[in-house]
């Protein structure tokens, strides 16, 4: 099988490369990076190019291409998003359009917007609130467009918070830093959902989308979930440090928090604490169902791994 992988350097895309590459496919990646500032092995082709330019290097990416799995997307810098995330998804469109066989697009369950509790499934409408999430809603919807319109089939999965070595999102190291010297504490009632996926289940499930013909023209939401003090209970463990006992109230935080924010290094926001205090739980049933797909970690296991790379990283 012969795959396309934008996002490829990224911290999802490159391990998504390495999973093709060992299942004997053949693999090509769009890059702005130069050959030489690249470390994949010699057999990955590379083109150079640009989401943002529709000009001669997307016909050339997408040239011969069975899947194409679109993973790169703008995070941090707002002024780019939409310029990436929307007018270099409708460019990639264009040019895969009667060419590919099949679009995998990766998402975020953020898209269904700030749900404080329940469960959250396929059957709940987007409600995105920021503009990350708000353009990367608008690529899923261009995407979903081209498939009715019968351009090529697709399939997008929205995974939760993906965590790994070789994440660029820190908070979660953070998180067990401040475990590590002592300093957590829990916040509000008890019971909150961490609601996380490692990065290793991710790329099981990209490649199921881009190889089950019953995935296509589907959407599925990917997740794992525990209690926050399971959570926590297992960064101890593998950092051999005591549970936490201390337990904070969800308003006396936020309001130092208020405060706390002007402060250089404060570690608490707004939205952390949110994530601290959740009940809401992404259900990963219809990838189950339909795919027959399981975690290859589980958030046990991925955790555990962390916690030792961050060990790891202490020591440099």
């Amino acid at each position: 099988m012969k795959v396309a992988i934008t996002g490829a350097t990224g911290f999802i895309g490159r391990e998504l490369v390495f999973k093709h590459l060992e299942c004997g496919n053949s693999v090509k990646i769009l890059t702005r990076k130069n050959k030489d500032q690249l470390t994949f092995p010699v057999e990955v082709q590379v083109v150079n190019g640009d989401l943002s330019d529709a000009g001669d290097s997307l016909p050339s990416f997408v040239k011969g291409v069975d899947v194409l799995y679109h993973c790169a997307a703008e995070i941090l810098d707002e002024s780019k998003m939409f310029k990436i995330n929307v007018i270099g998804t409708q460019n990639l469109v264009n040019a895969s359009t009667g060419i590919i066989k099949h679009w995998v697009q990766l998402s975020s369950t953020g898209v269904y917007g700030k749900i404080k509790s329940g469960l959250i499934t396929e059957r709940i409408h987007p409600y995105p609130y920021n503009n990350y999430e708000i353009t990367k809603l608008k690529s899923d919807e261009i995407v979903e467009k081209a498939g009715l319109d019968n351009k090529f089939t697709y399939t997008i999965l929205r995974p939760s918070n993906v965590f790994g070595k070789g994440m660029k999102n820190q908070s979660l190291l953070q998180m067990i830093k401040i475990i590590d010297k002592g300093f957590f504490a829990f916040i509000g009632k008890e019971g909150a959902s961490a609601n996380f996926i490692p990065v290793e289940n991710v790329v099981t499930a990209l490649v199921l989308c881009g190889q089950a013909q019953n995935a296509k023209g589907k959407t599925y939401i990917l997740s794992d979930r525990v209690t926050i003090e399971l959570f926590v209970s297992t960064i101890c463990n593998a950092l051999n440090k005591p549970i936490p006992k201390i337990r904070l109230s969800k308003y006396l935080v936020k309001l130092f928090t208020a405060v706390g924010q002007y402060i250089p290094h404060y570690p608490l926001t707004s939205s952390r604490i949110e994530a601290l205090t959740n009940s809401h739980v992404y259900s990963p049933e219809l990838i189950m169902n339909e795919l027959n797909y399981h975690h290859d970690l589980t958030l046990e296991e991925g955790i555990f791994k962390l916690v030792q790379y961050y060990k790891s990283m202490k020591k440099f």
